[in-house]
């Protein structure tokens, strides 16, 4: 006997597979986000940080391709994040954007701008679309597989070869270990704010053993990376980090399981203690770790940086300098004792006030306060609705949520000391991990904030990838020419030094009237559609060196001459995009000497020394001029008086040194 077919579900049309399709569709949307942010951070961290525009335009790029691809989910709904934590971002980032804008020296204020546009675009990506275990768990694997490759390089220098870098980078021979980093302090930063989420997630997740092994050998391996940079910011930055940690898992063992709470004290102390202690007899077979412990607690150098930090933070304390100007001011209040140059004020929150002003400070309290707070109730909600109620004393999003914590808690110590949030690569990696803070995907009451506030920060979004695709990237060939000519110059290489620095400014040009120093079709092209960047001074500054370095070498008075001419036009053009370039000022007046024209030179010399009077390079350079115009007996009591002065300290972090450019 047939059988009936059985009657088919009536569905209406327009909401069969609705829900699977959109869910299928946000999920996969999602992960092309994500895709984007994390070549995004690969890119930028593998290339000194993002510390030269050239490195970190391209990471922004990436990164500014998913944040225009999410216009495809701006109407999709999501749990949004918390309207406090996105209003003080908005408020700091407008801030930071508006006043490196007009600042006085338009390219030291590139990096500040397009750095801060990075971490707006990856903030908000994470708050609004990365907020799914799986997506954030991806995440942190590709910070893992980072941290390998910075440990690993970090490893190789301490124990092998100091000047171990990837893709042909040089860094200087016998600096501390710093990874793929310039400086350490900042390699300790990434290394240790890894080592915390990673622990966290080891102790309080869900995963599979396998991966929580794997997340605690991370955070082991990290710590120990850190270790040996001899960074004492990234041991304050541990210290502090893991304190919190254990007050963290203290109070929610006391929360879930009272009986515990005794035990798992001790042991988080016994822990604790013990990690620290082994970690110190490891590092007491190191020369140079044992010095560095022995410094913790000593006069720190850095108090000479901040105490001219200080002194420019009285310059303009309301709304400060402008992005970039303590290279400028840093300069004129340096102390004798720091030699170095002072890039940086080796404190974030001085930096902060010094540049953006109380205005900027005032900006960044409420950030912090908002995101931790949104962090510590989130942490609290979780472990009642959570955590209490199972039994499991286990959670993903808990997890995730102590260990950004953590992580926010140690840098808050390392930038008393240091400048990690001046590295792009360290920047973007904490607006993900405040992104998380900010949303923590759980449901909550909407507020009358998040019914006007969220739509707008979602279209801000794309608006803000657009703007980069539009500002930032044409600015990549320019840079890639200064790049270039600085590293011809480094090489003793003067005409391709001066041919990439002409390409650099002006477009490309053709082939008749000067021929390339080798193909340059694709440069070409893109110069052609974007043009070059008269307002980078170091441009400016690479052409008038080249120039002068050939006429040094020539012996022939007239062709001398003509080469030391071009270098003063060179020199004299840069001066006008930026007049307090100590380094365009002494190459100017050295050309000058060549030239004969010693009264202009004289000029020169004393402003340069007005600009940065404690610095004894400079001093030697006035001597060689004294010297040259005949007035050695000056010269000779100009030495003798400076010889008296105090001392340099050696101050390995200070900067690097922009003499030599």
């Amino acid at each position: 006997m047939a059988m009936l077919p059985a009657p088919a579900l009536r569905i209406p049309q327009n909401r069969r597979n609705a829900i699977p399709l959109n869910i299928s569709l946000g999920f996969s949307l999602n992960f092309v986000y994500l895709a984007f942010l994390a070549l995004a951070l690969v890119g930028i961290e593998c290339f000194i940080g993002g510390t030269r525009l050239l490195f970190s335009l391209p990471a922004y790029g990436l990164l500014s391709i998913g944040a225009v691809l999410t216009l495809a989910s701006v109407r999709s709904r999501r749990v949004p994040p918390d309207a406090l934590c996105i209003g003080s971002t908005l408020l700091l980032g407008g801030w930071i954007l508006y006043r490196s804008s007009h600042s006085p020296i338009e390219y030291l204020a590139l990096p500040d701008f397009f750095m801060m546009i990075a971490c707006l675009m990856t903030y908000l990506l994470t708050a609004f679309y990365l907020t799914g275990v799986l997506e954030q768990t991806v995440l942190v694997a590709v910070l893992w597989i980072i941290a390998a490759i910075e440990a690993w390089v970090g490893m190789v220098q301490f124990l092998k070869d100091p000047g171990f870098m990837l893709f042909g980078l040089m860094r200087p021979i016998g600096a501390r270990p710093s990874g793929m980093y310039i400086s350490a302090n900042n390699f300790a930063g990434y290394l240790v704010a890894v080592a915390l989420i990673s622990l966290s997630i080891g102790i309080w997740s869900r995963w599979r053993a396998w991966a929580k092994i794997l997340a605690l050998y991370v955070a082991a391996f990290s710590l120990f990376a850190a270790a040996l940079s001899g960074s004492r910011g990234g041991y304050f930055d541990a210290i502090g980090g893991l304190l919190a940690f254990a007050i963290g898992c203290v109070y929610a063992i006391r929360a879930a399981d009272p009986r515990k709470f005794l035990a798992v004290a001790i042991g988080s102390l016994v822990g604790l203690v013990g990690f620290l202690t082994l970690a110190a007899f490891l590092m007491s077979h190191s020369d140079l770790l044992t010095k560095r412990m022995q410094m913790m607690m000593q006069k720190d150098v850095r108090i000479y940086n901040w105490e001219a930090a200080l002194d420019h933070i009285r310059v303009s304390p309301w709304i400060g300098t402008g992005a970039g100007t303590h290279l400028i001011y840093g300069r004129l209040f340096r102390r004798p004792q720091i030699q170095s140059d002072p890039v940086h004020a080796h404190s974030d929150y001085l930096e902060l006030v010094a540049e953006y002003g109380a205005v900027g400070a005032v900006c960044m309290a409420i950030f912090l306060t908002a995101h931790v707070r949104r962090g510590l109730l989130s942490y609290s909600e979780i472990l009642r609705r959570r955590i209490i109620p199972s039994g499991l004393h286990r959670s993903n999003g808990f997890a995730m949520q102590l260990g950004a914590l953590c992580a926010v808690a140690g840098l808050a110590i390392h930038s008393i000391v240091d400048f990690d949030m001046h590295i792009p690569g360290n920047a973007m990696v904490f607006a993900f991990v405040f992104g998380v803070l900010a949303n923590p995907g759980t449901e909550r009451r909407f507020v009358f904030a998040d019914r006007w506030l969220t739509p707008g920060a979602k279209i801000l979004l794309p608006a803000l990838g657009v703007f980069m695709l539009w500002r930032g990237l044409p600015l990549l060939p320019s840079e890639y020419c200064a790049e270039r000519a600085r590293t011809a110059l480094r090489d003793r290489n003067p005409i391709v030094s001066i041919q990439f620095a002409k390409l650099g400014m002006t477009p490309p040009p053709s082939a008749a009237s000067s021929p390339a120093p080798e193909p340059q079709d694709f440069l070409g092209q893109c110069l052609s559609k974007t043009g070059g960047n008269p307002k980078n001074p170091n441009l400016y500054f690479y052409m008038g060196e080249a120039n002068r370095m050939m006429g040094d070498h020539l012996r022939n008075p007239y062709i001398q001459r003509m080469y030391y001419g071009r270098a003063a036009d060179a020199f004299q053009a840069g001066l006008k995009v930026f007049p307090q370039d100590e380094n365009m000022l002494v190459r100017y007046g050295q050309t000058l000497d060549g030239l004969g024209q010693f009264d202009q030179a004289e000029t020169v010399y004393q402003k340069v020394l007005g600009l940065d009077p404690r610095l004894d390079a400079l001093h030697t350079y006035y001597e060689a001029h004294l010297t040259a115009e005949g007035r050695k007996a000056e010269a000779d009591a100009l030495a003798q008086k400076w010889d008296a002065a105090p001392a340099a300290i050696d101050a390995d972090h200070a900067g690097d040194s922009q003499l030599l450019r």
